[in-house]
C-alpha cells in the first residue's frame, strides 16, 4: 500500500488553521483536512471562538460535497479535544461516531485537560494514530495558546520601531515617521494577532494614540486589541483617543492612587488594575501578567517607548521581540529603542533565540524568542 503523504497534507492544515488568526483566542488554531482513496474530500478550520472546530468543520465540507468520511483519514493540526468542560461535545466522540480510520496529528494539546488523552481515546476506540507530523510548525501556531494555557500568563511580544542604529526618536522626541507605510501595516497586524496591546503613559501623553487595528483588514474579523497604558500615578487625560476608539481601556496603576481621578477614568470608560511597586518603584508586570492571564487574554503586544520595553525585558515576561528597522541613521544624541538594562558583561545582555529576519523592502524585521536565563548561562 502506497504510504500518504502525510507532510503535504499536514501542511495544507496548518495552512488552513492561520485563516482564523486574530479571531479564535482564547482558543488554539486549528486545521483539519479529510483525506478518502488518496483524495481530498473535506477541509475546515477553527473561525472564531464559539464556532465548530476544525474537524467539524471538515466534516461538514465533506458532506456539502456528498461525501462519507468513513475509512477516511483526518489530517489535523492539533490533538481533537475529549474533555466535556466547555460548551461543544469533544471533537473525539465526532470522529469516532464518524467511522475514520486513521487520525494524524500535528502536535498534541498543551493543555492538561487533553494533552495524550485525546490520542488515547481514539486508539482505545481502534483508530489508528500518528502524531508529530511537521510538529514544529503546528506547535509554532498556538505560541500564545501553548503558554497561556500553561501558565494563566499571556504570550508577551515586544515591538519596536528604530533606525538602523538602534534609535526610536531624535533628541527633540520627533519620531514620526521612522517606519514606511509597509512597516506600519506590519505593526497593525501584529495588533489584529493580540487580544491586548499595552503602552505606557508617556506614549499616551506625547502621541495620544488609538491603539486600534486601522492599517490592517481582514475579512469577518472586527475584533479590536484591549489597550493596557501603565500609569503608575494616573496622568492618563480622560479625553485620551483610546477611550473614543475602544470599548474597553485597562489602566494598571499602583495601590496607592488619586481616588478623584480614578473616578473619572472610570467614568469615561477604564477598568483599573492594581499590582504592587517593585524594589525600583516600577509597575509589578509579573503580577500583571497574572491579572490580565485571568481575564482571558492569551497574548499581548508591548509597543510602549524605551523605558516601558527595557521594564518589560527585566521583569522577564517578554516571550518574543518583533524589531522593524528602517534605512535611516540619527545618532548618538537619538533616543535608544530600549532604556536602560543594566547589564554591565556581555555575558548577562539578553539573548535572542530562533531568530528569523524579513525584508521589507527597503527595511527589516528581525523576530526571535526571548531566551530563558538558565538557557543563557550555558
Amino acid at each position: 500500500m502506497k504510504k500518504e503523504p502525510h507532510e503535504k497534507y499536514m501542511s495544507l492544515a496548518i495552512s488552513l488553521a492561520r485563516k482564523g488568526e486574530g479571531m479564535t483566542s482564547p482558543n488554539p488554531l486549528v486545521g483539519a483536512v479529510l483525506v478518502k482513496s488518496g483524495k481530498i474530500i473535506g477541509k475546515g478550520y477553527h473561525r472564531k471562538a464559539g464556532l465548530p472546530h476544525a474537524e467539524i468543520e471538515a466534516f461538514i465540507d465533506a458532506g456539502r460535497n456528498g461525501r462519507d468520511v468513513g475509512g477516511g483519514t483526518l489530517y489535523v493540526s492539533l490533538e481533537p479535544c475529549c474533555h466535556r468542560e466547555k460548551k461543544t461535545p469533544p471533537c473525539t466522540d465526532a470522529l469516532i461516531e464518524k467511522g475514520v480510520r486513521e487520525v494524524i496529528v500535528g502536535a498534541l494539546d498543551p493543555n492538561p485537560r487533553v494533552s495524550g488523552k485525546g490520542v488515547k481515546t481514539l486508539r482505545d476506540a481502534g483508530i489508528r494514530v500518528t502524531t508529530g507530523v511537521l510538529e514544529e510548525k503546528a506547535r509554532e501556531l498556538n505560541e500564545a495558546f501553548n503558554k497561556y494555557i500553561t501558565t494563566g500568563t499571556p504570550f508577551v511580544t515586544l515591538k519596536l520601531a528604530a533606525t538602523l542604529d538602534g534609535k526610536i526618536a531624535t533628541h527633540t522626541g520627533d519620531s514620526k515617521w521612522i517606519g514606511s507605510e509597509r512597516q506600519r501595516k506590519m505593526g497593525h497586524r501584529l495588533r489584529n494577532l493580540a487580544d491586548a496591546v499595552m503602552v505606557g503613559t508617556g506614549t499616551i501623553l506625547k502621541d495620544d494614540p488609538r491603539l486600534n487595528v486601522r492599517l490592517y483588514k481582514k475579512a469577518g474579523n472586527e475584533r479590536q486589541p484591549v489597550p493596557v497604558v501603565l500609569d503608575r500615578t494616573l496622568k492618563t487625560p480622560v479625553k485620551s483617543k483610546i477611550f473614543s476608539a475602544h470599548d474597553s481601556v485597562i489602566i494598571v496603576t499602583g495601590r496607592a492612587h488619586d481616588t478623584a481621578k480614578r473616578k473619572k477614568l472610570e467614568g469615561a470608560g477604564a477598568r483599573i488594575i492594581e499590582v504592587g511597586l517593585g524594589r525600583d518603584g516600577h509597575l509589578g508586570l509579573r503580577e500583571l501578567a497574572r491579572k490580565l492571564g485571568k481575564n482571558e487574554i492569551t497574548s499581548l503586544l508591548i509597543e510602549g517607548g524605551s523605558a516601558t520595553a527595557a521594564l518589560a525585558l527585566k521583569s522577564g515576561i517578554v516571550d518574543k521581540i518583533v524589531f522593524f528597522y528602517a534605512p535611516k541613521v540619527i545618532g548618538a544624541e537619538g533616543l535608544s529603542m530600549v532604556g536602560k538594562l543594566g547589564v554591565s558583561r556581555i555575558k548577562d545582555s539578553l539573548g535572542i533565540e530562533r531568530v528569523k529576519i524579513r525584508k521589507l523592502g527597503d527595511e527589516f524585521m528581525v523576530e526571535g524568542c526571548v531566551a530563558k536565563p538558565n538557557r543563557q548561562k550555558k
